[in-house]
């Protein structure tokens, strides 16, 4: 693999420090700005709150020409100082209308994009002589590490998108907030789409490591690696990594614990509506429908024929634009697979083989998932919603139907989402704290109602929401608002009950990712998760534990999936 890789620390060298202290004076304060990473020096922007933030950083080489469809290269070093003050370009990716609130709006995109936002608390400086004499002796050249006093937990954030849009800058991931309660954060881009996951057998031909897809995984992979070379020097403890993220940036999150190539990167997990352990998915070259086929069936209706190196090069001739816009981008996309790689073997294998990353997780999901998600399902006749289940789960479908009876009273639309949710996301994060019980897991479930509002984008006022603001219940991606603590810098109409439930999960979030347990001084007691005892957290009119979220429905989802 032609990723990333290198010292696991890195050594702090002031030899300014030392020549004046040889000198006999005491050393300047340095310039709280300027960091050196080891492909040179970066100049980041007052964030304000105490916080730098360092914008747009390349993690590794933009995986343009030979590069696409490959995993990510070091990035070449650089001269002089680089301007860190500005973010990155998305990757390619198409649009989404303005009339969803997950709207990107109008995004500069590019396949430069493998970006990291680094947002870090600036160190007060004591000006004592005394006190400068004695940091200048901890930092003489010879140590291998930064003073553990000023390392601080270090939060890697993944966005949502289906891996197929999204970016690591979006407002709602402003990392001040969280930055200014002593953590550092960051946040990343990684390819998406046919960009990001196509699986291909002359892509997988020319791999050494016999294999092809996930390379949008693979660069969460080469930024944490990123990370461990490099996060010090920003004021973080690369031995106290927390991963996080939600929807498809939780997805990644589990592979990650999944992935033999992440070990030892990171040292706790946080999933927020997306497991990997319920979901079968593709593998790359077996199956009814396999990732080669995916990748072949969708090059061929772009008019590329073959399976070879013909095949590859006019893939790769194809300028971005075109190609997400062509049959190929809108097709080619396998999403995550099993490439006997990066997943050796089903995630969800490797995990019962208790053969995965042992970290302690943080995970859970939102009351109402699919009311904006699956806001296409139609409303039916109950005659007709009765029919749809009954072909979806043959001999489980009554069981269903009468569990899910009461909203269907209510909108067969409604019933269809909530099962479909419950199916995808309650479950999932279930099952995965169920996994990670003997390492430290912790459950929640969100059922504080938030306002709709256009997420990723400035404009959130012009929408049309037939539901009300918060007709929607606790919508996908409601949560993000809170886990950052941006209720007072995006969306609207937000309430004093809103901001204090931002103030509450981000301290759990924050106390989870410096010890791996969510608990802290002025926070209601959150339980560790057993299976026996079933209990989460709830996130709603208050913040209490609970037991047995959505049990019956859950375990009949759960033995017709086991059936299949």
């Amino acid at each position: 693999m032609d990723a990333i890789r290198g010292v696991r620390n890195i050594v702090w060298l002031l030899p300014v420090v030392a020549t004046l202290m040889a000198c006999g004076g005491p050393p300047p304060s340095p310039d709280p700005l300027v960091t050196e990473t080891m492909q040179g020096d970066v100049r980041g922007a007052d964030a304000g709150d105490g916080v730098t933030v360092f914008r747009g950083i390349p993690y590794a080489a933009a995986p343009t020409g030979e590069l696409r469809w490959r995993a990510p290269a070091l990035h070449t070093r650089w001269e002089g100082v680089r301007d860190a003050t500005r973010f990155g370009a998305a990757c390619w990716q198409r649009l989404t209308p303005a009339t969803s609130i997950y709207t990107r709006g109008n995004l500069e995109r590019s396949e430069d994009c493998l970006f990291a936002n680094v947002w870090t608390p600036r160190p007060v400086v004591d000006e004592r002589p005394d006190v400068q004499e004695r940091l200048a002796d901890e930092m003489r050249p010879g140590l291998d590490e930064r003073p553990v006093r000023d390392q601080r937990p270090v939060m890697v954030w993944f966005h949502g998108g289906g891996h197929s849009g999204g970016w690591g800058s979006a407002r709602v991931f402003d990392g001040v907030s969280l930055a200014s309660r002593d953590v550092v954060v960051v946040t990343i881009n990684y390819r998406l789409g046919v960009l990001g996951f196509l699986a291909h057998p002359g892509l997988t031909a020319e791999s050494a490591e016999g294999a092809s897809g996930n390379y949008g995984l693979l660069d969460k992979v080469a930024a944490l690696q990123w990370v461990q070379n490099n996060i010090a020097a920003f004021g973080g403890d690369p031995d106290n990594v927390t991963i996080f993220g939600q929807s498809a940036g939780s997805w990644s999150v589990c592979s990650l614990v999944a992935s033999p190539l992440a070990r030892g990167l990171f040292h706790r997990a946080i999933g927020q509506s997306g497991g990997c352990l319920v979901r079968p998915r593709p593998l790359l070259d077996a199956g009814e429908r396999s990732a080669h086929d995916i990748g072949v069936s969708a090059a061929k209706a772009a008019g590329i024929e073959g399976a070879g190196a013909v095949a590859v090069a006019a893939m790769r001739a194809l300028p971005a634009e075109e190609l997400v816009d062509s049959p190929l981008g809108r097709t080619g996309s396998a999403g995550v697979i099993v490439d006997g790689w990066f997943l050796p073997r089903p995630a969800g294998e490797i995990v019962r083989a208790g053969a995965h990353n042992r970290v302690p997780v943080m995970v859970g999901s939102l009351a109402d998932e699919g009311t904006t998600l699956y806001a296409g399902m139609p409303e039916l006749s109950r005659s007709a919603y009765e029919e749809r289940v009954r072909q979806q789960y043959g001999e489980a479908a009554q069981a269903l139907l009468d569990a899910y009876a009461g909203a269907a009273d209510v909108s067969t639309q409604r019933a269809l989402q909530a099962m479909a949710a419950d199916r995808g996301f309650t479950l999932e994060m279930r099952t995965w704290a169920r996994a990670a019980q003997a390492d430290g897991a912790y459950l929640y479930f969100m059922s504080h109602a938030p306002p709709a509002f256009r997420i990723y984008t400035p404009d959130a006022a012009d929408i049309d929401l037939p539901l009300g603001r918060r007709g929607y219940g606790a919508y996908h991606s409601g949560d993000l608002a809170y886990v950052f603590g941006n209720t007072h810098i995006v969306g609207l109409d937000w309430e004093a009950r809103d901001h204090v439930l931002a103030q509450t999960m981000s301290g759990y979030w924050i106390n989870f990712a410096r010890t791996g347990d969510p608990n802290g001084t002025g926070l209601p007691a959150w339980p560790a998760y057993a299976q026996a005892s079933d209990q989460a957290m709830e996130f709603g009119h208050e913040t209490r534990p609970v037991k047995a979220v959505r049990k019956d429905k859950l375990d009949l989802l759960e033995r017709f999936l086991e059936a299949e």
